[in-house]
């Protein structure tokens, strides 16, 4: 594997100042930048691309400068090198010494592994330098290091020293020319103008106009070039039309790139459908490239449906010689990183005045072991925190009625709030988060900062939480309180057994009704005195609507069938009395209103969403 796939930290080095800190750790193949809208995704992106990439200090994987100062350390306490140090290399301080080796244990600074003796000596130097003393400190702590990690150290070294190269593709892509004639690339010229200073950055700028000539020159170069060609060809063939020969052909009078498939007509290649222009525009660079290059790629989701993206990543997988670095608003790739060693997450945001970069690899596989989607906590700009699925069915009926109840009122200032809110969209400005029950328990929403925690602070992933708890949490240790000290008004807690105990009661007894129809082996049983079950038998702490609704089902005696009752007294087949439920609430010849406590909670909802949009 490309050393390139290797990379662990990166730090950007313009030689105008002192680095101080990594820029980008826990780096992998396919880096994803997320984060809320406007949190200066792009802008670190093309930060990273406009930085001279042969000039980044990096950490490897394969030989971390960790583990090389933790050698050597070794070798520092050893007597006899301690004395050389003391009494043949003057000019270096050994308290300092000592200090900058323990610091690059814990924490290492940003350098690169070739810099490893400069950097020593330069750390614990007492004022005075000299060259021949930064050598024999080489020799003594740093020489047999790097001796036993030879192999990787050459690697390594190699890699520094290798010219790499670049590619920014811009959200202003198209393989459609947006002139009749002439050969302007407006879409490049519009995002030179916009973004980057220099403007010799354009030669590494993609927008896909230059396909055409990038075909010209790659068909009438070298044996080498015709074969990427063809190579891309196969690859769309394989993967896009079912094994069809397909030829790519400049058309020399047309100044269009036009596709053949198979036995088919001859067509421009901006007759392709969005998504095959889109896969084109993105991966056509990966194939021609004749050197490792890193991509930094502007949302690659656009066009493509989830298929697609995930055909995406997999190419630029398999080209073991590129990296990638991509914003992204997509769920399907904040997913697929959950299902993949190859991607990274790196989570954008801004404190104070300061856009930070967070790698999100360290809470990756508690979240794949506690079930939740990392697009359910990273990507939208605030989280709604639910027990389970059904809880987050309801609310979403309720909040659909909410709005719908603020656009009946007489209130104008009801009606325009109702237009607001209707501009807010699931999983783009808000999501909802399961936490599946007693999982709670792993999640940290407080503000600390404690390291040594096993438990993964929440707000890490997306600071604007809202989270509602079932009342049975009561009796469970403290968590009320600790939940309560953590979010304050963002936590709610329910005042009844559960979510499903606040269905309105109308609209609960028809869904009992429905389900009752569903039920086999009912044996002489009937649920006559349901019309009898007063609405506020519902509101109960302690009891589910599954035990209230079974107390009302007449039975034969001996009759020991429980229909609509699970063990803790909650409602059987929960999913399934929910989407009845809703699918009821939907019917427009059903009506029903929100409960005082149901728009009650719809509002601090909506409020945390406006405030965490603003």
């Amino acid at each position: 594997m490309s050393l390139i796939n290797k990379i662990d930290k990166i730090a950007i080095n313009d030689d105008s100042s002192k680095v101080d800190s990594w820029d980008y750790k826990s780096v992998n193949k396919i880096n994803l930048f997320i984060g809320q809208n406007n949190s200066g995704k792009s802008r670190k992106l093309r930060e990273l691309f406009s930085s001279d990439i042969n000039k980044w200090l990096i950490d490897f994987k394969t030989i971390p400068l960790s583990e090389l100062f933790i050698l050597i350390n070794e070798q520092f306490e050893i007597p006899y090198n301690a004395r050389v140090i003391h009494n043949q290399i003057p000019t270096v301080d050994i308290i300092k010494l000592q200090e900058f080796i323990k610091e690059s244990v814990e924490s290492t600074k940003p350098m690169d592994v070739k810099s490893i003796s400069y950097y020593l000596y330069y750390y614990s130097k007492d004022g005075n330098v000299s060259s021949i003393d930064e050598s024999k400190l080489s020799g003594t702590l740093v020489d047999k290091v790097l001796e036993s990690k030879y192999e990787c150290y050459k690697e390594a070294l190699d890699f520094i020293n290798l010219k790499k190269e670049k590619v920014y593709i811009p959200t202003l892509r198209s393989l459609r020319n947006i002139q009749r004639s002439g050969d302007n690339d407006y879409f490049l010229s519009r995002t030179v103008d916009d973004y980057f200073e220099d403007k010799l950055l354009e030669k590494n700028i993609f927008t896909g106009h230059s396909l055409y000539q990038e075909l010209v020159k790659h068909l009438l170069g070298t044996h080498e070039h015709r074969k990427k060609v063809r190579e891309y060809e196969n690859y769309l063939s394989e993967n896009f039309f079912f094994g069809q020969d397909i030829s790519l052909v400049p058309m020399v009078e047309k100044d269009v790139v036009f596709f053949k498939e198979g036995d088919k007509e001859e067509r421009p290649i901006y007759d392709l459908g969005d998504g095959i222009q889109s896969i084109i525009i993105l991966t056509f660079k990966v194939f021609m490239a004749e050197k490792p290059t890193v991509f930094f790629i502007e949302e690659p989701e656009h066009y493509l449906h989830a298929g697609l993206q995930r055909k995406l990543i997999e190419t630029f997988s398999q080209h073991e010689e590129h990296l990638f670095f991509m914003t992204t608003h997509s769920n399907n790739f904040l997913d697929l990183a959950q299902e993949r060693s190859d991607i990274s997450i790196q989570q954008v945001r801004q404190v104070g005045s300061e856009t930070v970069v967070q790698a999100t690899e360290k809470y990756s596989d508690l979240l794949n072991d506690l079930g939740v989607r990392a697009s359910s906590v990273l990507l939208a700009n605030c989280s709604i925190w639910v027990e389970g699925v059904t809880d987050k069915k309801y609310l979403r009926a309720y909040m659909g009625k909410y709005i719908k109840e603020l656009e009946e009122s007489n209130s104008e200032e009801d009606k325009n709030r109702a237009s607001r809110l209707k501009s807010y969209h699931e999983n783009l400005h808000y999501v909802f988060t399961e936490y599946q029950g007693s999982n709670i328990t792993h999640w940290d929403f407080g503000d600390t900062n404690d390291t040594q925690s096993s438990k993964t602070p929440a707000k890490k992933l997306n600071q604007n939480i809202f989270l509602i708890a079932d009342a049975d949490i009561d009796g469970k240790g403290n968590r009320i309180n600790v939940l309560s000290d953590s979010l304050g008004a963002n936590f709610h807690l329910l005042e009844r057994k559960e979510i499903e105990n606040f269905i309105p009661s109308n609209i609960l007894i028809k869904t009992a009704e429905a389900r009752w129809e569903t039920f086999n082996r009912k044996d002489n049983c009937h649920i006559g005195r349901f019309a009898n079950i007063k609405s506020s038998l519902f509101d109960d702490k302690k009891k589910g609507i599954g035990e209230i609704l079974e107390r009302y089902v007449t039975k034969p005696k001996g009759f020991d069938r429980d229909f609509f009752k699970d063990k803790s007294g909650t409602v059987k087949d929960k999913v399934k009395f929910c989407n009845k439920a809703t699918e009821i609430m939907s019917e427009p010849n059903v009506s029903w209103t929100l409960t005082a406590e149901l728009s009650d909670l719809c509002r601090k909802i909506w409020d945390h969403i406006e405030k965490s949009n603003a």
